[in-house]
């Protein structure tokens, strides 16, 4: 939660108001013994060089970087990656029966704002898209697969009907922006989210809020309409049928896009003015054109190209920034990648101009140790997105342009600098000297690990805040926000502009990093695993590991998996099995447990999995021919976790109810 970069004035004045009301809303005052931190490498001489071989090991960073999304991942797991991350959002069910489980949460909160996580998605697909060999390479691509298709089932159920999309879940806080403190809800929990129903403050489960023709948001329902869109194309190859169903459903929030058009930030609804306060959106129609682009590119349906294009020109204030809020400068990539147009040409080398030292057209200013210093607020991760869209146009236009050499050297300027160049690692988990307490809940009050279970809130969060205790697990891969101009910093959480991680941060990062490993040759990377992580396993609380079978060569030590071959990863076998056959593969990681697991990624009680399973087989035994390339809810595209084909447990839609009644009531 933060303000965008580089224009938003208005969230900006908001919280100089109430910093100056209450410094610690900024996190201004620096703990006792938390000394501000200065990098232990002078600044370099001279204009940067890139090294001609890589430095670092991105395979390692793009793995990791991966890792983050199972920490942030919400709703019912199909197995787990992570010892002290299980299930959670247990009573995540829209007013009409959605399930609304799926996605990721924000940051350390569990709130899904519909503009940030839309974009996080689009950008996940995105990455693909644009550098899906190199991730193939270092047997990244399955995993990547995996998590875009976790934040499409989200979306997808988000989209119930063309009259009210999900725009948005969880309650941050209630009543009027002027009471900051005394209302907070997602707020002011502090514990994990798997035990969020039991603690949080008021006992309010998660609420959908809704977009629909009298409370429009272009913006979140074009960034859902992108995401669906690039989704489908990464998907494409795999899985035919699912990307169809991604591709009606984008097309269909366009529609509503234009046909609705208008903003969250002047919604009345309580919720969109709190997201409004957190994420304020400028304008709705770049991820109008947004939308449209990625719908050409993958249609290439002319009334689409048109459609973009009309939308860009009205957004030319859009285009010196690539944010969740702005997709000026990915509109000006896509669409010179999808047309060859030299009008976008010109206007991706005006946005590049900006970050590119010794031009006439350089506006953004530098650390004395080299970080583009976009905005104080999540500076590493907004240097990355500037780093991705160089990367992929640099591909699109030839590496051997004197142009692409430019920008090449910026986004290794820019990723190395975040890797350690300096002494200090913003990525937690990589490299020797990292941060110690990111601004994280679950990573430090886990499940497995809640000294202060059943306190009062408030003093859980005087913990979290003020202690200098460290993560009692590693968040590995997460991107912290970043330094002062002068490359100083705090490792605490109280000083949480420095030390929050989001969804948001990682999504092109991760991009730039497979960008990386395509411009220095995959043949340089070995495939990272799983193999010397600690994932908590060995925690005295945590459940038993999954049985990872011995041709896993992605979540073990084990060796010999064929490289570029998706079928190195058990997980992918399991998101490619048919329904009626997943308990079985389940059984495989978890013996014993395979038809309760399989039961409960369903939404249906055992009794219901058995009788639809013996079913299935039953029509099985009397078809000859069965669809192959079906693959599920996890498994089965025409769901695609669609609640219109779930069960929803009975005492879950009885709690839906009675919150409903409760918002209508009081």
């Amino acid at each position: 939660m933060r303000y965008c970069p580089l224009f938003s004035w208005l969230t900006l004045a908001m919280l100089t108001i109430l910093a100056f009301l209450n410094p610690s809303v900024m996190g201004a005052e620096p703990i006792p013994n938390s000394p501000l931190r200065q990098p232990p490498i002078p600044p370099l001489k001279g204009p940067y060089v890139a090294p001609t071989t890589p430095k670092y090991n991105y395979a390692e960073v793009m793995h990791k970087s991966y890792l983050f999304y199972h920490a942030q991942k919400s709703g019912v797991l199909p197995y787990q990656r992570l010892a002290w991350r299980s299930d959670s959002c247990w009573v995540c069910i829209g007013d009409f029966g959605e399930d609304l489980s799926r996605g990721w949460y924000e940051a350390a909160n569990t709130m899904k704002w519909g503009l940030p996580l839309g974009w996080t998605v689009t950008q996940l697909a995105y990455n693909i898209v644009v550098f899906e060999d190199a991730m193939n390479s270092v047997d990244e691509l399955a995993e990547g697969l995996e998590l875009i298709k976790w934040g499409a089932d989200y979306i997808v159920n988000a989209h119930h009907n063309d009259t009210h999309i999900v725009g948005q879940l969880g309650t941050a806080s209630l009543g009027p922006i002027s009471k900051v403190v005394e209302l907070d809800v997602d707020f002011n929990y502090w514990g994990p989210p798997e035990e969020y129903e039991k603690w949080v403050p008021t006992g309010l489960p998660h609420k959908a809020s809704y977009i629909s023709p009298d409370n429009p948001s272009s913006e979140i329902v074009g960034e859902y309409g992108a995401a669906l869109a690039a989704i489908s194309m990464a998907w494409r190859k795999y899985n035919s049928t699912y990307a169809d169903i991604l591709l009606d459903h984008s097309k269909r929030l366009f529609k509503f896009a234009i046909e609705h058009p208008g903003s969250y930030v002047t919604s009345r609804q309580n919720a969109f003015q709190w997201a409004t306060f957190w994420y304020p959106s400028t304008r709705y129609e770049d991820e109008i054109a947004w939308n449209a682009a990625w719908l050409y590119a993958a249609t290439k349906e002319e009334y689409y190209l048109n459609e973009a294009k009309k939308w860009y020109q009205k957004v030319s204030d859009s285009w010196p920034e690539y944010s969740w809020d702005e997709k000026g400068g990915g509109l000006h990539v896509l669409l010179y990648t999808i047309t060859k147009d030299p009008q976008f040409y010109n206007n991706a080398m005006d946005y590049f101009n900006q970050f590119l030292p010794n031009n006439p057209k350089q506006i953004v200013k530098f650390t004395p140790r080299g970080l583009a210093y976009i905005d104080h607020w999540g500076s590493v991760g907004y240097s990355g997105n500037v780093a991705f869209l160089m990367l992929a146009f640099a591909k699109t236009i030839g590496y051997d342009k004197k142009e692409s050499k430019a920008m090449v050297n910026f986004a290794i300027q820019q990723i190395n600098y975040a890797l350690g160049d300096y002494g200090y690692s913003w990525v937690v988990g990589f490299g020797e000297n990292y941060p110690s307490k990111p601004y994280h809940k679950s990573s430090y009050n886990s499940y497995i690990d809640y000294p202060m279970r059943g306190a009062m809130q408030d003093k859980v969060e005087l913990d979290f805040s003020e202690s200098k205790t460290k993560q009692r697990f590693i968040l590995y891969g997460a991107v912290e926000g970043g330094p002062n101009i002068d490359d100083t910093w705090y490792d605490d959480r109280t000083n949480y502009e420095f030390s929050e991680v989001t969804q948001d941060y990682n999504a092109a990062w991760t991009g730039a990093i497979a960008g990386l490993i395509d411009y220095y040759g995959a043949e340089k990377f070995e495939p990272y695993t799983d193999c010397d992580l600690d994932l908590g396993w060995s925690h005295p609380n945590a459940s038993k590991a999954p049985a990872w079978p011995e041709d896993d060569c992605y979540h073990t030590c084990n060796k010999g998996c064929p490289r570029g071959q998706m079928k190195s990863s058990y997980a992918w076998k399991l998101l490619m099995t048919p329904q009626e056959e997943l308990p079985e593969k389940l059984d495989a990681l978890y013996p014993g447990q395979g038809l309760l697991k399989a039961a409960a990624l369903e939404g249906k009680t055992l009794e219901d999995l058995k009788y639809s399973n013996s079913k299935a087989n039953d029509k099985k035994e009397n078809t000859a021919d069965t669809d192959t390339n079906a693959n599920g809810d996890l498994n089965d595209p025409a769901s695609s976790g669609s609640a219109s084909s779930k069960k929803v447990p009975h005492l879950l839609l009885t709690v839906s109810v009675m919150t409903i009644l409760y918002y209508y009531i009081f």
